[in-house]
């Protein structure tokens, strides 16, 4: 049977051009593993998964590298996930064409096998493409085979992708490096593949319990991404066993220096508040004169605005476990909030019961 690394050569393999991710979630990435703070599961959440899929290969590269750059002794310039790896080394390089071993694209896509339980052949994969329905689902059979491939040991730093998949025409090129499978699909020179956001129909309930406690208990070096648009799309199951990290575009310096400077005021406030015991409802009416009346904003503006606040506040950083857990927990709230507030119900007890549940958290976790 071959494998990707017997078939393809990723060192004279043409490297796609790689979309710039200066965002909050490469800020936060490159304090954890700069941090050795690297949980071994995350959902990332984003409109652009193509975005999305770049991010998890620039991680992989910060993780495998095998000539890490050497930070001179005092240097003050802030680290960047692109900082960690040099992207020339052989492992570098095979990760930015997606051919490295240890780098899975887990989707209803890859991983197939055929009747014999074995990895589908090229010849296989394209004969499967051509038929008129693709497989709708991750099975257990793909779940078993990536499980396999996890239990082997290595060196490496084996990054696991969670993604779905669509079919385009030719004409229409990815942005991302495809898996070998894909490039095996692709020669058919009919159909271009994309990476796509996943959800919850992606997932039948036997996969899904089968990769379970895989999840739960990783094989050492081992890291899980999920990519997805809202956690919301994904199997609870699944969520409750990861980190959740939005993928953002970072702020115009007009917003830090605005509205954002506004936000860190009352978030000063309502730590003086938990200190002095005072009012939840005044701090209702402060949030509502600052942003809402003050600046002309909707409720759904402020909320965002300030949930905004938060995640920039938190990535930059450094915080423990048990504060992660807290701050996903207000970013919960302030979701279903917003989805409240917008759907013009009760927008005045959803506020009262966010800032209870915002007093909560940060009586009970020191978040940043």
């Amino acid at each position: 049977m071959l494998t990707p690394m017997q078939t393809i050569d990723p060192l004279t393999t043409a490297a796609p051009s790689a979309n710039a991710m200066a965002n909050l979630a490469e800020q936060f990435f490159t304090a954890a593993i700069s941090g050795g703070a690297l949980a071994h599961g995350y959902v990332l959440k984003g409109k652009n998964t193509s975005t999305l899929y770049q991010l998890a290969l620039s991680i992989a590269q910060a993780l495998n590298c095998s000539n890490p750059p050497q930070r001179p002794f005092g240097t003050e310039a802030p680290l960047t996930l692109s900082s960690l790896s040099c992207g020339q080394c052989k492992d570098c390089r095979w990760i930015s064409r997606n051919a490295h071993p240890a780098v899975m694209t887990l989707s209803r896509l890859t991983y197939q096998v055929n009747e014999k339980g074995e990895l589908m052949s090229p010849e296989e994969l394209e004969k499967q493409a051509k038929k008129a329905s693709a497989p709708t689902q991750i099975k257990t059979d793909q779940i078993g085979q990536l499980i396999h491939r996890l239990g082997v040991s290595s060196e490496a730093c084996r990054v696991v992708i969670f993604t779905d998949v669509e079919e385009r025409p030719a004409s229409q090129a990815s942005t991302v490096p495809p898996p070998y499978e894909w490039q095996c699909i692709e020669a058919n020179a009919e159909k271009s593949f994309h990476v796509r956001p996943l959800d919850r129909s992606v997932f039948n309930a036997f996969s899904v319990n089968k990769f379970l406690k895989t999840l739960e208990e990783p094989p050492p070096k081992t890291l899980f991404l999920f990519l997805t648009e809202t956690e919301e799309q994904l199997l609870d199951t699944i969520v409750s066993r990861c980190q959740v990290v939005p993928c953002l575009a970072p702020q115009s310096p007009l917003q830090e220096e605005g509205s954002q400077s506004a936000y860190a005021d009352f978030y000063d406030k309502l730590r003086q508040h938990l200190q002095r015991k005072g009012d939840i409802y005044q701090l209702v009416a402060d949030f509502q004169a600052a942003f809402i009346e003050g600046q002309g904003l909707s409720a759904t503006q402020a909320l965002n605005e300030f949930q905004q606040f938060l995640r920039q506040r938190f990535v930059t950083t450094p915080v423990d476990a048990a504060s992660f857990a807290s701050y996903r927990i207000l970013q919960q709230s302030l979701e279903k909030t917003i989805a409240v507030v917008e759907a013009k119900a009760h927008e005045n007890a959803s506020l009262l019961n966010l800032f209870i549940e915002l007093s909560k958290q940060l009586k009970s976790a020191s978040l940043p």
